[in-house]
Formats: structure tokens, sequence, C-alpha cells
């Protein structure tokens, strides 16, 4: 026996360090990739998130720049989105109403920065201004302005705008839309679940995020 226990130390001390390079491997590994939407058609890839990618709950907003109650409901979001800042990742999806004149230019606009990753400072800028843009005559200048003060190359911002993978980005995120049967803006799923938004839509959002913690409402 004694002449066979070296071998048998060897042997326990391998099986310990390969568990241990094991374990220590699977601490290292990253986090795994949030689950792909099946509810459906797919939108547009990358989509444009705001947020931890891997954040347990997932908010996809379909919208329209032009849409009041969109642009009623942006304060809200942001305040959401401070609230929950490690829990929660915002996707949106374009969604131009036939209806509001400007929203198509607007959301080109948007896909356009979103080549020069600036789509949500875009997004903002198009809530945040637009009382300046929605009455417009011309409302390419005034994006055109707004690309300037992001510090975009606005050249390639005008050419993008009526290019190719801007009209794609748009016409599939539609797509996406009309797959789920939406006719209006906005509408907002929260992990696959369509959220009905009541007359306080920011504590409609909580309580609904909240639920998906396993948190109380407030």
């Amino acid at each position: 026996m004694k002449r066979y226990l070296p071998f048998i130390i060897i042997i326990a001390v391998f099986f310990v360090a390969a568990a241990a390079g094991t374990f220590l491997f699977q601490l290292r590994k990253p986090p795994p990739a949030p689950p792909i939407p099946t509810y459906g058609s797919p939108g547009a890839e990358p989509p444009h998130i705001r947020g931890p990618v891997n954040a347990p709950v997932s908010l996809e907003e379909f919208g329209d720049f032009e849409c009041m109650p969109c642009f009623r409901l942006w304060p809200s979001l942001k305040n959401i989105e401070n609230e929950f800042p490690k829990t929660l990742a915002i996707t949106f999806r374009e969604h131009p109403l036939e209806q509001h004149q400007h929203a198509r230019e607007a959301a080109r606009a948007a896909e356009a920065a979103g080549l020069q990753d600036h789509f949500w400072e875009m997004y903002d800028f198009l809530y945040l201004r637009r009382a300046e843009w929605v009455h417009s005559d011309n409302v390419r200048a005034f994006f055109i302005r707004c690309a300037s003060d992001l510090k975009l190359d606005v050249d390639r911002f005008t050419k993008d705008m009526d290019g190719e993978v801007v009209a794609k980005r748009i016409a599939v995120d539609e797509a996406r839309g009309a797959s789920l049967g939406i006719d209006r803006t906005p509408m907002i799923y929260i992990n696959g679940k369509k959220i009905e938004l009541s007359s306080d839509p920011e504590e409609t959002l909580r309580t609904e995020i909240n639920a998906v913690l396993g948190k109380k409402g407030h």
C-alpha cells in the first residue's frame, strides 16, 4: 500500500486542481445573453438598447416621435430608467404612423444618428425639442441642425437619412409591429407582456417592473 501512496496523492491533487480550475472558469464566464424575444417577427438588428444588456427586465417601446402620447410618456420612461438603472433595459422600435406628417422623417433622423452611435441622443432631442419641428415647413433642415449640435458627420447623416440601411431598419421594425397587431403608439411590452398604460403611466410601469423583480409595488 505504501508503494502506491505517492500515486494516490498525485491523482487526488490532480482532481482537486481540475475541480478548482473548472470552478474558477465558471466564475470568469460572462453572464448569459438575454433570450431573444420569441413573440412577433424580429425587429431591426442590432436593436437600440439603453441599459444593461443582461438586465432581468426588458422593456420594448414601439414609438412615433410626432405622437403626443409618446411625447408624454418620454419623461416617465426617463424616470423609470433612472429608478431601475441595473435591472432595466429599454429597447426602442420605430413605428411612425401614417397620419403624422413628419413622423417618418423623424424616424429616419433617429436611425441616421444611430449609424453614428448617437441614436439615444437624437431620440431625446426629438422629444425635448418636439415643439420646434412638429409644425415646421422644413423638418429636414431642423434635423440636420440637431445632427450638427450632436457633433455628427452632417454629410454622412444627410446621406444616411435617405439611405437603404435606415429605410430597412424602419421597415423591419414596422414589420415587427405589424406582426404584433400594433395600430397605435406608444405600445409597451415588458418581458414579452403587452402593457396597458393607465392615466399614470409611470406608476403602471413601476408596478409591472416590480412584479417581474418579485417586489411589492409602491
